[in-house]
């Protein structure tokens, strides 16, 4: 990686902040890896790491240095890709999702997430009073930054 991806280091200023700019932590670097546009499963980052830098540890902290060397070799998503994997969800194609689907394949799919997990992603995410997310609201969540196609 030659200059600093805007939406990766956004996205790690962010996270490092709330550990007192001391670096993110492995459970933060996946967060962060995904901002940007990067799309690997918890298990492939913990490989990946494993490859580039040997073995890690739970608590180890990264640096942006380290996250930006970490890019190499991973693949970036596009908004469109992100888009359509939502729309899967948009029954009634009206832009909105319903948050408990979305909750149900998150937990029964692909790498399944912890309900933690999943509280932790849709604390951020505008759901309305009837259940529903914006579609458009959640793809603004998952980039920072301009889209890539």
């Amino acid at each position: 990686m030659t200059s600093t991806d805007e939406r990766l280091k956004q996205a790690y200023d962010i996270l490092a902040q709330r550990n007192h700019n001391r670096g993110i932590t492995m459970k933060d670097l996946g967060t962060v890896l995904r901002a940007a546009g990067y799309s690997p499963s918890n298990s492939e980052l913990k490989k990946h790491i494993e490859t580039k830098l040997g073995a890690t540890y739970p608590h180890q902290m990264f640096d942006l240095k380290t996250v930006e060397e970490l890019t190499s070799g991973l693949k970036k998503r596009s908004e469109k890709e992100v888009h359509d994997s939502l729309r899967c969800f948009d029954y009634e194609r009206n832009g909105f999702i319903s948050a408990q689907e979305l909750k149900y394949f998150l937990t029964t799919r692909g790498e399944k997430l912890t309900d933690e997990e999943i509280d932790e992603i849709f604390k951020d995410l505008d759901i309305d009073q009837q259940g529903m997310l914006s579609i458009e609201q959640a793809l603004s969540l998952f980039f920072v930054g301009d889209y890539t196609e």
